[in-house]
């Protein structure tokens, strides 16, 4: 009896786990733990925490729907993702989407075209990037996306649409293209001014629009260098990325009108400790060029990156 039951109960795990294995094969089926330990001091309070640092999960997958038309979608989910230690689990990428010889149309919460073309090119270190421009434009909701392109030209558009008092049709709209020198891609973007907010503010929160240019992946010996500028009105950032093998530097600065230019330097290593398993180590400095020496901000930090699936 006891072997009939143990029979059972694995034939049972088998049918249940088989669909997963098959998904996770295809990359379908996900699961990243990040785990560290960060030293910060911020204007004389220091700390030590362990924390997850964007850890994740999610599923992803696409179908052939014949003619030359595939169906996609994506869920992901981010664990402990905020700069928190408490037990938080949110939405990271939320989207559908058809793709063909036409391009592809995604619709959801996910990186959009602003991001895409001007500030996903420079945006490699893993944790400290973004916080010191014009506009980072991270993962946005409400986003309705086209992509398409032609030889070595790239193109994309986005508009938002959230419910607010306006009514109107499209309450943020991003324009982005790129295209190939060498090895290298320049890109260029525009985003509208969101007025109420709804899906982020503008650097100064003014109703002027942004604009940006992006080149990255600028060999030069061992090393890869990218450069963009970023102009609001006259608030003017500048970032600089530069990879030798697995370390990177990157730095981030902005001249508002207002009178200040924040700093913010990155260094990091990226140490592959086999399969499924990273280490990456990050020294951040940040001054906010204030007369307030609360708002500097220095971290150290190394976390240890394991991919269940």
């Amino acid at each position: 009896m006891k072997f009939k039951t143990t029979a059972i109960a694995l034939a049972v795990a088998g049918i249940v786990a088989a669909p997963v294995a098959v998904q996770a094969g295809a990359d379908e089926v996900y699961a990243s733990a990040r785990v560290g330990i960060k030293y910060t001091d911020t204007g004389g309070a220091a700390d030590f925490d362990v924390k997850s640092f964007a850890s994740r999960f999610g599923m992803r997958g696409e179908t052939d729907l014949g003619n030359g038309i595939t169906g996609f979608g994506r869920y992901e989910f981010g664990v402990n993702s905020a700069e928190s230690s408490s037990n938080t689990i949110t939405s990271r990428h939320l989207y559908v989407g058809l793709k063909g010889d036409f391009g592809s149309v995604l619709l959801g919460q996910t990186y959009h075209t602003f991001y895409n073309y001007v500030v996903g090119p420079l945006d490699n270190p893993w944790w400290h990037s973004t916080g010191t421009m014009v506009e980072s434009v991270g993962r946005k909701p409400a986003g309705l996306t086209y992509s398409g392109g032609a030889g070595a030209v790239s193109f994309g558009a986005t508009v938002y649409m959230v419910s607010d008092a306006e009514e109107t049709p499209a309450d943020v709209i991003e324009l982005g293209a790129s295209f190939a020198v060498g090895d290298s891609t320049i890109g260029v973007g525009y985003r509208s001014v969101d007025e109420d907010g709804a899906v982020g503010t503008q650097g100064n929160g003014t109703d002027e629009d942004v604009m940006a240019v992006a080149w990255s992946g600028i060999g030069i010996g061992d090393t890869t260098l990218g450069v963009s500028y970023m102009n609001q009105d006259k608030d003017n950032g500048i970032v600089v990325d530069w990879a030798i093998g697995n370390a990177y530097v990157h730095v981030e600065t902005v001249d508002y009108d207002a009178g200040n230019t924040p700093l913010d330097i990155t260094l990091g290593y990226t140490q592959s400790l086999g399969r499924k398993t990273t280490m990456y180590y990050e020294f951040n400095n940040k001054d906010a060029d204030t007369d307030n020496s609360d708002d500097d901000y220095m971290a150290v930090m190394a976390v240890l990156k394991y991919d269940i699936i």
